[in-house]
């Protein structure tokens, strides 16, 4: 849990650029939606062009979200200069090695649209690896960059000193890890197929869908999602429909916008995409509301009222869960695993229900808003697709308190004890001897994953103790110190003010005591 938290405290920028992403995406997705233009006229040469540059903006930022954590881990170490460089170069190598020795026989979703590679009039495709091939990479780098007690020159010419061979060996490893993914990945492409294929065979069942939204999401979490939903969405394993003027079409989201147009509902159009309004409209919003009521800083709370109402309003029109899934898995692995779970039971449920609802696609993968409010509403006035909305709506309104309600037991009851060995009361108690004691303490508050004391005298402060209990990061301030120390600050402080409580409570009777 620790190395979690060290994790969300270096990759909160890049975490922030996902929202920025999505927030574009939502702007974009307004001007271009097709339900709003019915009603406001957004048309024009200018207004399009907007519209594309906040889309394809967004959808470029979330498409190389892995590119930036990359970055930012390496640059974390300050005292190689040159680590970035060479990362970026280590990247590239792996890429170009593996095009070249990588077969060229597999579905062409699983490779990228974008990067290819042309030598004699001769084009090789490039695999979708996402975040996989790069976290292997940056191991690789790490690897070249580790400490090592040789304090000699890497090679008897001047030229080749350490930074050099540190260079070398991050290529070599890179390029070794290109042939090893050239010949492993088609393996795995073979396997993430073989799943879609057992989805798609049996896609009544409501089990089917329930794998479909778990691969979904770890696909998101991967950078691989656009693999699966080229084949389900827009490709013939989603599904074909033949209409009344005997033209084919394919994938899901074709299929819905066909039957849109032509008024036919019942065949099942949608059902790949129809979790996404009960999960973004409800889900999510109860998860941060779950978050906003644990947050016992008042100041904090009322500072971040706006961001929370952004967030909120961002994931309800951009349709976009990976930034929050992502700030899951960092602050409380297990929430994420729950919201995994919820999310996979919820199209079984929607499923079961034949309760499915597409939404606008704007052609592009990258900024698909599957579930948002807009296309909802707009449904929602169309008398054929009335029953389905109202299903989607109770589930939604039931996921949010359930989203809720979690949120705050975990926050409250199982932050210590699930993730970590030992007893709450000890770790507590260690936790206040290290703060200089109960008398030290004026003022104890926290946030979802931060805890900030005013103490009475601050030199009592034991920082190193603090560090080995947890602690990741300290900072003073005028008020007092602002510690980092994960899920469990609002359990901590919630129990320090208990005690606080008690302590006072005893020191007034004992004065009424003295008085009588």
């Amino acid at each position: 849990m620790n190395r979690l938290q060290t994790y969300y405290e270096q990759l909160q920028l890049p975490v922030k650029s996902l929202f920025l992403g999505s927030f574009l995406i939502a702007i974009g997705s307004i001007i271009s939606n097709p339900n709003v233009n019915e009603i406001i006229k957004l048309q024009g040469p200018l207004i399009t062009t907007i519209a594309n540059v906040l889309l394809y903006s967004g959808g470029i930022i979330l498409a190389y979200f892995p590119v930036y954590v990359f970055i930012k881990l390496l640059s974390f170490r300050n005292d190689e200069s040159n680590i970035v460089v060479t990362g970026i170069i280590a990247y590239f190598i792996f890429l170009v090695v593996m095009v070249l020795v990588s077969p060229k026989t597999s579905p062409i979703a699983s490779y990228s649209p974008i990067l290819k590679l042309m030598i004699n009039n001769q084009e090789y495709k490039m695999y979708q690896t996402g975040a996989v091939g790069i976290f292997f990479v940056y191991l690789v780098v790490r690897r070249a960059y580790r400490p090592s007690k040789d304090t000699r020159a890497g090679s008897s010419i001047s030229y080749f000193d350490k930074d050099t061979m540190k260079l070398v060996n991050a290529l070599i490893g890179a390029a070794i890890l290109g042939v090893a993914f050239g010949y492993i990945w088609p393996m795995f492409v073979d396997f993430l197929y073989s799943v879609m294929q057992f989805i798609s065979n049996d896609v009544n069942n409501p089990m089917s869908m329930f794998a479909y939204g778990a691969l979904d999401r770890i696909t998101s979490l991967l950078g691989l999602q656009n693999v699966v939903r080229q084949e389900f969405w827009l490709s013939d394993m989603g599904g074909s429909w033949i209409n009344l003027a005997g033209k084919t079409f394919v994938g899901d989201v074709n299929i819905w916008g066909a039957q849109l147009l032509e008024n036919v509902n019942i065949l099942g159009g949608g059902r790949y995409t129809s979790a996404y309004y009960v999960i973004n409209i409800f889900a999510i919003p109860g998860y941060l509301l779950g978050l906003f009521s644990i947050m016992s800083n008042k100041k904090v709370l009322n500072h971040n009222i706006p961001l929370f109402i952004v967030v909120i309003l961002v994931s309800m029109i951009s349709g976009i869960t990976l930034p929050i899934e992502i700030l899951m898995l960092l602050t409380s692995p297990t929430l994420y695993f729950f919201h995994l779970f919820m999310t996979s039971f919820v199209f079984a449920i929607l499923s079961g229900f034949s309760a499915s609802l597409g939404f606008s696609y704007l052609g592009s993968l990258n900024t698909a808003t599957p579930g948002n409010i807009i296309d909802l509403l707009s449904y929602s006035r169309n008398y054929a697709l009335y029953s389905k909305v109202a299903i989607i709506a109770l589930i939604g309104v039931i996921v949010f308190f359930v989203y809720f309600m979690m949120t705050r037991f975990y926050y409250s009851k199982m932050a210590i004890d699930v993730l970590n060995i030992g007893s709450k009361k000890e770790r507590i108690d260690e936790f206040v001897e290290r703060l200089g004691g109960l008398e030290n303490i004026s003022i104890i508050s926290s946030t979802p994953t931060r805890i900030h004391v005013a103490l009475e005298n601050r030199e009592s402060l034991n920082v190193a103790g603090l560090h080995r209990q947890g602690v990741t990061r300290i900072v003073e301030t005028r008020q007092g110190f602002t510690l980092s120390i994960g899920s469990s600050a609002y359990m901590i402080q919630k129990e320090i003010n208990r005690q606080l409580g008690e302590t006072k409570k005893i020191q007034i009777e004992e004065v009424k005591e003295d008085e009588s």
